[in-house]
């Protein structure tokens, strides 16, 4: 196959900065953390707003939900506070409501654009 002639076939486009190696890492990291049905239903159920760990159970055992959790905690998608004994997730920031509606909206298309 041969390489296109940008000039020919491609409008101009402005330079862009590519992202680093270690923006691309963080990024995939988060896809993983998305990656996981249940994980998607504790982010679906956060959406509404802060929900104790006890409210998130469930017929999950406590011990897997909160695996989940930390898991999405890591990729930066939940946050976290303590009160007393117990454990309050939301999550992170409008960025990951964002993130979550327009996965599902695309998820849920119809027709997928495939190519010519």
């Amino acid at each position: 196959m041969e390489a296109c002639n940008q000039d020919e076939h491609h409008s101009p486009q402005p330079p862009v900065a590519e992202p680093s190696i270690q923006q691309l890492e963080r990024t995939a990291a988060l896809f993983k953390a998305l990656g996981d049905p249940a994980r998607l239903a504790l982010l679906y159920r956060l959406r509404l707003g802060e929900r104790c760990v006890g409210d998130l159970v469930g017929d999950d055992k406590l011990s897997t939900v909160s695996a989940r959790l930390q898991t999405l905690l890591n990729a930066n998608l939940v946050s976290r506070r303590r009160d007393a004994r117990h454990l309050y997730y939301k999550l992170a920031d409008q960025h990951v409501v964002e993130l979550f509606e327009n996965a599902l909206e695309h998820a849920n298309e119809k027709t997928l654009t495939q190519g010519d």
